[in-house]
């Protein structure tokens, strides 16, 4: 089954009271993108899991995943983020859980759903936190990430996007350049998209894994593997 795109319409209900302080450093990174793919990552998640009854948020930062996910479901939801003032800050109201997403503080299979957007790229060892957010789904993992394209021309350009120009675009919105440069770095230090599409078909039951931005980013939807 393929990726289900929210329509024109969804989106401008998403876009029509977002929240002022949602997260400008993913607009940033994602040329605009963000909120389009959060939405259809919750619509293509939702086709495969149509009705789940709890969702977790992984890393949710401010929340903005779940912020999307609302829009499109009335399932109830938790953000979990490593930052106390991530959550105190966030842009809906809801559960809040302060945790490690290598080290989940959830039981096995507590979650119908378990999503992340714009996040798993931080961690030091991706797979383990893969193997977590599997652990505590019963049935579905969604999420999208940073990666680092395949083709080595392709790395060059972005790589010279990220350190020389989104920091200054960021500039233009208000932003400190400095708080931007971190994401080159975090780049720099991934590993190539194929070895992160071979380690999710080990680990997970693919259903959607597709490529953005000059392959920039990875937006994957999975069941869980029987055992």
């Amino acid at each position: 089954m393929q990726e289900v795109k929210a329509t024109d319409e969804e989106l401008k209900r998403v876009y029509e009271d977002i929240p002022s302080s949602y997260d400008r450093a993913n607009r940033f990174i994602s040329f605009n993108q963000d909120v389009r793919w959060r939405a259809d990552l919750v619509k293509t998640a939702l086709k495969f899991c149509p009705n789940p009854l709890l969702v977790l948020d992984v890393a949710s930062g401010k929340g903005e995943l779940t912020y999307v996910f609302r829009k499109f479901s009335n399932a109830y939801t938790v953000m979990m983020d490593y930052s106390e003032n991530m959550l105190k800050g966030a842009v809906i109201e809801g559960d809040r859980v302060q945790g490690s997403f290598d080290s989940l503080p959830f039981r096995d299979n507590s979650f119908d759903m378990v999503m992340s957007s714009f996040a798993l790229h931080a961690s030091d060892d991706v797979e383990l936190v893969i193997r977590e957010m599997d652990r505590v789904s019963r049935h579905l993992i969604a999420f999208i990430a940073m990666g680092k394209p395949d083709s080595p021309w392709k790395r060059a350009y972005v790589g010279f996007y990220l350190h020389y120009l989104m920091p200054y675009i960021a500039m233009l919105g208000g932003a400190k350049p400095q708080d931007y440069r971190y994401i080159y770095y975090i780049f720099r230090r991934l590993s190539t998209n194929l070895y992160y599409k071979t380690l999710f078909s080990r680990l997970l039951d693919i259903k959607v894994y597709r490529e953005m931005a000059l392959n920039l980013f990875y937006f994957v939807v999975a069941e869980k593997r029987e055992r």
